[in-house]
């Protein structure tokens, strides 16, 4: 039987436990740790009622990635992190250690690009792999062998479940992307092209490079405004091209975890629980798994 690994995408839930739990500080009363402590509980959901054999928490290294380079207004829709979340993420990363869950990042690389990267390695190995996520751009990577959990929601995508949730194919929503853009990490997309007609055209075409190749057919679908959406696709080709680089993840991210250095024996308790005392984190340590 094939093991089961479990990636989790560690910036996805950083952002969501700050957003979802209420100010909290650490026993010196200044230092924040609400995303700490929410991030501290899903994982502690995860490791005691999936018992994973396989982990690893996936993180960015920092704002400046490949993808910035090719467009520097990437993600700049964002604006900076909240002050208070600033000095968590350093945290978050030592309580994930402290918890017995190896981390990756890699610089020049999205958390996404890494756990595309762990994917292929870990199922060339013969595992079964989990994206532990919330992010609907991650049904690319779906096929045999992976499957998306949304931890929040308890969800679990496949490949087979795409279709009626997106509209597309999970091989296709890379360029469904391309085409209608993507406002949450300001990707551009086609100007006038949203989601019905990225869907049809999609659902007409196998992907993007089929669409330009037969821009005349553009014109003949059953879709209103055939005509004006060949014209979009002509004066954007080289937005779309770009959108698409820029939503592709990236399968060779320079990191050299395996299998083996994912395997999960549990926390050791002198790092955890110091850790915990230190920064009043004792209901997450209380139910982590210990060696």
């Amino acid at each position: 039987m094939s093991k089961t690994a479990y990636l989790i995408d560690g910036m996805a839930y950083v952002f969501r436990s700050f957003f979802a739990m209420r100010s909290m500080s650490a026993p010196d009363g200044t230092t924040p740790i609400n995303a700490v402590f929410g991030l501290g509980m899903t994982l502690q959901k995860l490791l005691n009622e999936h018992k994973p054999e396989l982990v690893a928490c996936c993180f960015d290294a920092g704002s400046k990635t490949f993808r910035t380079d090719i467009f520097p207004d990437y993600k700049a829709n964002r604006g900076a992190p909240p002050e208070e979340l600033v000095p968590q993420f350093d945290l978050c990363r030592e309580l994930v250690d402290s918890m017995g869950i190896v981390t990756a990042t890699c610089p020049g690389f999205e958390a996404d690009d890494i756990m595309a990267t762990l994917t292929d390695r870990l199922q060339a190995d013969g595992c079964e792999v989990v994206i532990v996520t919330g992010d609907k751009d991650m049904a690319q990577m779906l096929k045999p062998g992976v499957r998306i959990y949304n931890l929040a929601k308890d969800d679990w995508w496949t490949a087979e479940s795409v279709p009626a949730r997106m509209g597309v194919r999970a091989d296709q929503v890379r360029d469904f992307l391309a085409l209608k853009g993507d406002a949450a990490d300001n990707i551009p997309g086609v100007r006038g092209v949203g989601d019905k007609a990225a869907t049809a055209l999609l659902g007409a075409f196998e992907d993007l490079d089929a669409i330009y190749a037969d821009l005349d057919r553009v014109e003949t679908l059953p879709v209103r405004g055939a005509k004006g959406l060949r014209t979009k696709l002509e004066v954007d080709h080289d937005n779309a091209l770009l959108s698409r680089r820029l939503a592709d993840l990236d399968h060779d991210a320079p990191c050299d975890l395996d299998a083996e250095a994912m395997r999960y024996v549990g926390a050791d308790s002198t790092v955890l629980d110091a850790f915990a005392t230190k920064w009043g984190l004792g209901r997450v340590a209380a139910k982590v798994p210990r060696r």
